[in-house]
């Protein structure tokens, strides 16, 4: 498709992919459980009456590793949850499930860690992360144990800038936390409230708590720059969630006598829209967002006068939504076209701004002519449907292009730029109702930490009009006793091929975990996994078929299985 048609299409169809924005809601939960095992239900935390699409939970002073997790799994496997990822790093960790409806759009799965305890050499403090791609968005999920102590607040701003800085993963879409559309940051924080102890615990016993939040370190240092640069916060409505007894509900009376304080904590960052807009505008051609390029090239003098050849009236406006009858004539500009062809021009000129885009010469090149193309059909195509289209796509006051709008660089600048800002209000429209606070709360009923949990539903927009990528050719499968199975699959188009490392696993059907729960599994070849009559389980039970993708690191389409 040419680029023309491209920034025309996308300008038309910006509302309709707000519009087409579905909210999944994600629920996380951060836990310092105080080196203690489980002795509560863990169901209440995990928010399921809320009907969550996404959980991530996060603990940190783990007693045992493994408890808590195995905890959560139990829970989620009655509800058809399966598990994304888990990441343990020394006593803290972080694990992630989704709704099993979600698997085919849940993609390119990876985890990260960093020490920041003892200088970095030890686990005790740091950050685990989960990210992948979800839909049409690219997500980051981390849980992280900063510095404790009231006047060590410099050291967690430090930790927070290594964790973010330090984490990166091999996906060309987010090879870094920063550039994840959505960057869900939780756990033991460690922000202190900046008051005498008297003071603090006087507000809270007063119902007063609210009172203390202007002296709370994490809003002092998000609001000085100092860290946590563009991240959100629900409004916190409970009473400080450190430092408590034990098993009761009072303050600590230990000799250490800490400060009340908000040390958990739960916040998201939302990407910049400026990258949205580069790719819709996608000045480079197809499969590249450049948006530089229309800054850094000239025109030589025959452009011009090939361009002005192509128009006789230096009036000639574009302006549909007025009804003006001085639009452009598309037949004319057509001949005129044919004649400017034969004409010999002279040699393009290309304002090189530095050596590697001069040593890319040939790419400027089809930059400039595809960009010179777009000056003159913009102009030929708006004569009867351009302004109106893009009237529609800015949902605004109607756009006019003169004929010097498209003639001189500097107007045909000005223009984009005109329908660049049109479509900045509409993407930071969205992106400010992309992510709502459902619900951001304490639970107050687990006492044996001397934390309380903290746990926040949000929403989260995500384009869910796409199609799987590999599905199976059948929704369920019968495998009689005695016979192989082979099972097949379809592939989307454009999507590159299967990988010699691609495998089916036959799994329970209240599986969540594809690596811990498989009955039995086979490598696929040439778009086909064939089960020997071997492998068949001997008896009759439903089981599920789990298509496991190397490439994107994650299992991606699954069908019943009936074993007779």
């Amino acid at each position: 498709m040419p680029l023309w048609c491209i920034i025309l299409q996308l300008l038309l169809t910006l509302t309709t992919h707000v519009k087409m924005v579905t909210s999944l809601k994600v629920h996380i939960v951060t836990y310092n459980t105080g080196n203690t095992r489980p002795r509560e239900d863990v169901a209440p935390l995990l928010g399921l009456g809320l009907d969550p699409d996404i959980i991530s939970v996060g603990f940190e002073e783990l007693g045992d590793t493994d408890d808590w997790e195995n905890e959560v799994d139990k829970v989620l496997a009655k509800r058809g949850y399966y598990r994304v990822k888990l990441v343990t790093m020394s006593i803290m960790q972080i694990v992630v499930f989704a709704k099993k409806e979600h698997m085919p759009f849940i993609t390119h799965i990876q985890s990260e860690y960093t020490k920041t305890g003892f200088g970095g050499t030890y686990g005790n403090k740091g950050g685990t992360s989960v990210r992948f791609r979800l839909y049409d968005k690219t997500v980051a999920m981390v849980n992280t144990h900063l510095s404790a102590h009231m006047d060590q607040v410099h050291i967690r701003d430090e930790e927070y800038w290594n964790i973010m800085s330090e984490q990166d993963f091999d996906d060309p879409m987010s090879e870094h936390l920063y550039d994840h559309d959505y960057v869900f940051w939780s756990g033991d924080l460690n922000y202190r409230i900046q008051l005498g102890n008297e003071e603090v615990r006087s507000a809270i016993k007063e119902g007063k708590h609210l009172d203390l939040l202007g002296h709370d370190q994490l809003h002092q240092e998000k609001q000085a720059g100092h860290a946590f640069i563009g991240f959100h916060e629900a409004d916190i409505t409970f009473p400080p969630t450190y430092k408590f007894d034990p098993e009761t509900d009072i303050y600590d009376t230990s000799q250490k006598n800490r400060v009340p304080a908000w040390c958990d904590r739960v916040l998201w960052r939302i990407k910049a829209e400026r990258a949205e807009i580069a790719h819709a505008l996608n000045w480079a051609g197809e499969g590249e967002t450049d948006t530089s390029s229309l800054s850094s090239f000239t025109l030589s003098a025959s452009d011009l006068s090939d361009l002005e050849s192509d128009y006789s009236s230096d009036h000639c406006e574009v302006d549909g939504a007025c009804g003006s009858k001085q639009f452009l004539n598309p037949d004319k500009a057509k001949k005129k076209a044919k004649k400017t062809k034969k004409k010999k021009k002279e040699k393009k000129q290309i304002d090189i701004s530095d050596d590697e885009a001069y040593a890319n010469r040939s790419t400027w090149e089809i930059m400039r002519k595809r960009t010179i193309s777009l000056m003159k059909k913009t102009a030929v195509y708006a004569a009867t449907t351009g302004s109106a289209m893009l009237r529609t796509a800015t949902g605004s006051a109607p756009i006019k292009v003169h004929k010097a709008d498209v003639a001189d660089p500097e107007r045909f600048k000005n223009l984009m730029n005109t329908l660049e800002r049109e479509k900045v209000s509409l993407v930071k429209e969205k992106y400010e109702n992309c992510v709502k606070p459902l619900v951001y709360k304490s639970h107050p009923e687990y006492k044996q930490s001397d934390h309380k949990p903290v746990s926040a539903l949000l929403e989260v927009g995500v384009n869910t009009n796409l199609e799987p990528v590999i599905k199976f050719q059948k929704d369920k499968y019968t495998w009689k006793k005695g016979e192989k199975l082979v099972v097949s699959f379809d592939v989307r188009p454009g999507i590159p091929g299967f990988s010699a490392w691609d495998w089916v696993a036959i799994v329970d059907s209240d599986w969540t975990d594809y690596h811990k729960h498989y009955i039995s599994y086979q490598y696929v070849s040439k778009e086909t996994a064939k089960f020997p009559w071997e492998q068949h389980p001997g008896a009759a039970r439903t089981l599920n078929l789990v298509f496991v993708s190397s490439k994107m690191n994650a299992p991606v389409a699954s069908a019943l299985l009936e074993c007779l």
